[in-house]
C-alpha cells in the first residue's frame, strides 16, 4: 500500500514538473508559414514606409496630420525592423537555449521594440483621426482644433515617444530580472514562459488591450462620424463630380476602418481572453492549444505596417491643400477636397 502511495506521488510530480515546463513545439506554421508571411511584410512594408517617410518629410507645409503621419510610419518603419528577429525566433527559437546570449538578445528585441512601436502607432492612429474629425465635423471647435496645430502635433509625437517607454521598459525589467529563470540549462529558447511571462505581463497585457478597445471606439467614433457628415453632404450636393468624391472619400475612411480594425482587434481580444484566464492559473496545456492563434493574431498586427501606407498616399496630400485652402473655401468644398 505504501509502495503504490509512493508511486502514485512521483506519477504526480512528474506530471506537475511536464506541466510547469510546458515546452513549446514548432510545427510546420512557426517554421515555413509565418516566415514567409512575415518575408511577405518585410518586404514591402520597409519600401513603402520608406517611401512614405521620405514623401512625407519633402512636405514643406507641415501641419498636424502630416506630423502624425511622419511618426506612424517611423513607427512602422522600425516594426518592419524588428520583423526578422521574430522570424528568426519562430524558425531557430527550439534550437537555442534559454540561458544562451542570442536567445535574451533577440527576446529583448522582440518584446521591446515590437510592443513598444505598436503602442506608438495605435496612439498615432488616434491623433490621426481627431485630427480629421475635427477638419470635417468640427471645424469650429478650438479646442480641437489643436490637434491639427504643428506645434501641438509635435510636442504630442514626442510626449508619446518617451511616455510609452517608461511602462515598457519597466515591464520588461520585470519580466527578465523576476519573471524568467534562466537556471535551466535544458530548456530552449522556445518555451511558453519567455513566450508568456508570469502575472505581471499577464495583468500588463490585459490592461494594454482594454486601453486598445478605448482607442477603437474613439477611432471608430471620429470616421462613423466623417462618414455619416460626408453621406449627408453626398446627398444634398446638387454636383455629379462632388457626389462622386464623396463617395470615394466614405470609401476610403471605410477601408481604413476596417483595416486597423481587422489587424489590431484579434489579438487585443486574445490577449484580454488569455490574460483572464492565466490570471486564473489557467493549464499550459491550454495555452498550448491557443498559441497558434496568438502567433496568427500577431502577424496579423504586423501586417498592419503595411496597410498603413495607404494613409499617407490617400490621404495626406489632401489634407495639405485643405489647409492652405480653409480660409477661402466653403466647409462643404473642404469636404470635397479630402481625397483630389
Amino acid at each position: 500500500m505504501v509502495t503504490e502511495t509512493n508511486m502514485l506521488a512521483i506519477t504526480l510530480t512528474n506530471l506537475t514538473n511536464i506541466s510547469q515546463e510546458c515546452n513549446l513545439t514548432a510545427s510546420r506554421l512557426e517554421k515555413v508559414v509565418l516566415p514567409i508571411l512575415y518575408s511577405l511584410i518585410i518586404c514591402v512594408g520597409l519600401p513603402a514606409n520608406s517611401m512614405a517617410l521620405w514623401m512625407l518629410l519633402q512636405n514643406n507645409r507641415k501641419h498636424g496630420i502630416l506630423i502624425y503621419l511622419m511618426n506612424l510610419a517611423m513607427a512602422d518603419l522600425i516594426s518592419c525592423l524588428t520583423l526578422p528577429f521574430r522570424a528568426t525566433l519562430l524558425v531557430l527559437g527550439d534550437t537555442w537555449k534559454e540561458n544562451s546570449p542570442i536567445c535574451t538578445i533577440v527576446m529583448i528585441i522582440i518584446n521591446f521594440s515590437f510592443y513598444y512601436t505598436v503602442s506608438c502607432s495605435t496612439i498615432f492612429l488616434a491623433f490621426i483621426s481627431i485630427s480629421r474629425y475635427t477638419m470635417i465635423v468640427k471645424s469650429s471647435n478650438s479646442q480641437l482644433n489643436r490637434f491639427y496645430d504643428t506645434s501641438f502635433a509635435r510636442c504630442a509625437c514626442t510626449v508619446t515617444w518617451v511616455i510609452t517607454t517608461i511602462p515598457l521598459l519597466a515591464l520588461n525589467i520585470n519580466y527578465f530580472f523576476k519573471e524568467l529563470n534562466f537556471d535551466n540549462a535544458s530548456s530552449v529558447c522556445y518555451n511558453m514562459q519567455l513566450q508568456y511571462g508570469k502575472r505581471v505581463s499577464a495583468n500588463a497585457f490585459v490592461a494594454v488591450a482594454l486601453m486598445f478597445l478605448i482607442i477603437l471606439a474613439m477611432f471608430a467614433f471620429s470616421y462613423a462620424s466623417i462618414a455619416l457628415h460626408l453621406c449627408t453632404v453626398r446627398r444634398k450636393s446638387t454636383s455629379q463630380h462632388n457626389r462622386v468624391i464623396h463617395m470615394r472619400a466614405q470609401m476610403i475612411i471605410i477601408a481604413a476602418m476596417t483595416g486597423f480594425v481587422v489587424c489590431h482587434l484579434p489579438y487585443h481580444v486574445y490577449q484580454i481572453v488569455i490574460g483572464l484566464q492565466r490570471l486564473n492559473n489557467m493549464s499550459c496545456q491550454h495555452l498550448l492549444g491557443t498559441h497558434h492563434v496568438k502567433l496568427i493574431t500577431l502577424w496579423l498586427v504586423s501586417l498592419s505596417s503595411c496597410l498603413n501606407p495607404i494613409l499617407y498616399f490617400l490621404l495626406s496630400k489632401s489634407f495639405v491643400e485643405n489647409r492652405s485652402k480653409r480660409q477661402s473655401t466653403s466647409k462643404k468644398k473642404l469636404t470635397s477636397e479630402i481625397t483630389s
